[in-house]
């Protein structure tokens, strides 16, 4: 029970700060909430269910255990599960005792090493603060070179190739065109499958933005176990080039199914030209397009919407109808008629009810020449109306009430950052037409947006988990000692992301704000023996040294047991693992460098802030504070 009391407090304060940092992220729209929104719950709730077990269960369980040692006045029951565990333990005593022994003896060397340290650091505290300032600047440094994007780059272990061919080619082309694209991937010895859709769609909310014709196909490219996507494309590019005749657009990560559903962008960099005049609109999205196609930096680059397809436009002319008596409703009735045709009766075969459907023939529903020929009244269509071929939009998209063509592109290297400093640069000459204007975006956008979200839910976990502190201990500085170990903790995130090639983005900024509520933990348990021991009446430095040396192995353990349960996780094993290996590298580097610090800095730091509190206590004039009091 004595060591129930000893550590309650401690643990107690240290789950709750780690509760305390998923909730801002509840809060937190866009790709971060959608990925950690549920998570978060589920976490809190299940260390309030430990802190539970910790609390009553396990001391309560450890007091039966011990109370054992006398078998012969213990139930049968009893004597069985006490007898088993002896036995147990002796086996594994004998399977892992030379192993135990051997670590045993190494962390004692440890502990005296660190011990000796931590003497040397409490004798030399500004070179300690200097120093522990210089790796924090280091990690800042280092921490503007990393790229920045919205999601790590994941292999999916597919990809989708969509083809498009000039308005109006046959369905029999475009089948032959997306078998030969197909063959291009099914002849490489990485591709297990390829699904081709051909023809017609419907679009899909959340994953097919866009209809389809007669004149596009889609093939969803499936790898082997194992397979990079861009191996693969690397080595079908050329020949893609080769097969000619279409216009061909891969989409990978952000712009595949998972991206979209995540609320991301239909591609990374996105050029909008808005304005009211369409055509004018079309024409200089079609431009920046041609020139983005010269930039390194960027790839798949296309237009996001379609130009149409060609069409006859028929215009009443009312004055020459209305000297004919004739009304332009039924002008537009009988064209109607004659090219999408009616319904003039139902054939009925047996129980089976087919409608007729009477309409010129297609050949000479495709002719102009026809619209010329057709009367109405007996009057030649051609009096009536005036006729002219254009191609019509395909559809028309709006942002804010206002029109927009959008030009998409891909980053092919460089990062995020710099495809858009690139594409701003290739377009930056290129005269906009009068009431147009132009807009660069894309994953940026979310981007920025989740990092000002992140931001906000970083400064407000820092706050609670000094909230949560001052109220544990009873002091406003004493946290401030506490959370000392975030800042220490950056160092090591940053330095593990530019290892590993990583770079900030919502996962590993994530792992950042995890860091919050996790790191604190050492310090919490170092501080909170060092004021027990000055309230038994130890002198400071006493205190501090006795904290370190009880308080070493546990911290250590601590550490050890949480980088190996997130190893897994950082190795980045199985498909779809590259979204979550940024979060685990954030952490692990976060709390080794925290560790390292956290034995040396915070002792220093308390050190410096019990010294300056009773040297600011004797020049108001107050009474020096007592040993045996913990903190005010």
């Amino acid at each position: 029970m004595r060591g129930a009391e000893e550590v309650q407090g401690a643990i107690t304060a240290s789950t709750l700060t780690t509760i305390s940092v998923f909730g801002p992220i509840i809060y937190v729209e866009g790709v971060a909430g959608e990925l950690f929104g549920d998570l978060s719950f589920a976490v809190a709730f299940a260390l309030l269910a430990s802190l539970l077990v910790a609390l009553t269960l396990l001391p309560t369980m450890a007091a039966r255990w011990a109370a054992a040692a006398d078998l012969r006045a213990a139930t049968w029951l009893r004597r069985t599960a006490v007898g088993g565990a002896r036995l147990v333990g002796r086996g594994f005593g004998r399977v892992f005792g030379p192993f135990l022994d051997w670590f045993d003896g190494r962390f004692a060397v440890f502990a005296r090493w660190y011990h000796t340290l931590l003497e040397r650091a409490l004798a030399h505290r500004g070179r300690v603060v200097g120093v522990a300032a210089g790796f924090l600047v280091a990690a800042i440094a280092l921490g503007t070179l990393l790229e920045r994007d919205v999601l790590p780059d994941v292999d999916q272990g597919a990809f989708t190739v969509r083809l498009d061919l000039p308005r109006g080619t046959p369905l029999e082309e475009t089948t032959e065109a997306a078998g030969r694209v197909e063959s291009v991937f099914l002849g490489d010895p990485e591709v297990d499958a390829v699904f081709t859709r051909v023809g017609r769609q419907e679009a899909i909310a959340g994953v097919e933005d866009d209809e389809s014709g007669l004149h596009t196909a889609v093939l969803e490219v499936r790898l082997h176990e194992g397979a990079k996507t861009t191996s693969v494309l690397r080595r079908a590019r050329p020949r893609l080039v080769a097969s000619g005749g279409a216009e061909i657009t891969v989409e990978t990560g952000g712009a595949t199914a998972l991206g979209k559903l995540l609320g991301g962008s239909e591609a990374d960099v996105a050029i909008r030209v808005r304005g009211d005049a369409l055509d004018a609109a079309y024409q200089h999205a079609r431009e920046i397009a041609r020139r983005l196609e010269a930039v390194a930096s960027v790839t798949n680059v296309r237009l996001g919407t379609g130009e149409g397809q060609p069409e006859i436009r028929v215009e009443i002319d009312r004055e020459r109808a209305a000297a004919y008596g004739i009304e332009p409703r039924l002008i537009a009735t009988t064209v109607e008629q004659y090219m999408r045709g009616e319904i003039a009766t139902d054939f009925l075969d047996f129980d089976e009810k087919i409608p007729v459907l009477v309409r010129l023939p297609e050949s000479e529903r495709r002719s102009l020449e026809t619209l010329r020929l057709l009367r109405v009244n007996g009057i030649p269509l051609r009096e009536l109306v005036n006729t002219h071929e254009e191609i019509g939009p395909s559809e028309i998209r709006r942002l804010e009430q206002a029109r927009v063509v959008t030009v998409f592109a891909d980053v092919a290297q460089g990062g995020l950052d710099g495809a858009v400093r690139d594409v701003r640069s290739a377009t930056a000459d290129l005269a906009v037409p009068r009431g147009l204007r132009v807009e660069i975006g894309g994953a940026n956008e979310e981007r920025d947006r989740s990092f000002r979200d992140l931001a906000f839910a970083f400064g407000l976990a820092l706050l609670l988990v000094y909230m949560i502190l001052a109220a544990q201990f009873e002091s406003f500085v004493h946290p401030f000692t506490i959370l000392l170990s975030v800042p220490l903790a950056t160092i090591g995130a940053s330095v593990a992301l530019v290892i590993t090639g990583e770079g900030l983005n919502t996962m590993s900024l994530i792992g950042l704000v995890i860091l919050v509520g996790i790191v604190v933990n050492d310090a919490i348990v170092k501080v909170d023996f060092i004021n027990q021991m000055r309230k038994q009446g130890l002198e400071l430095r006493q205190a501090i040294l006795e904290a370190g040396r009880v308080r070493l192995r546990p911290i250590v353990m601590t550490t050890v047991t949480t980088v190996l349960g997130l190893t897994p996780m950082a190795l980045g094993i199985g498909r779809g693992a590259d979204l979550r290996a940024p979060l685990a590298i954030a952490v692990i580097g976060g709390l080794i460098s925290a560790t390292a610090l956290t034995l040396i800095v915070v002792p220093v730091a308390y050190d410096l802030l019990e010294e300056g509190r009773g040297r600011l206590r004797g020049v108001l004039g107050f009474r020096p504070l007592p040993l045996v009091k913990a903190v005010e």
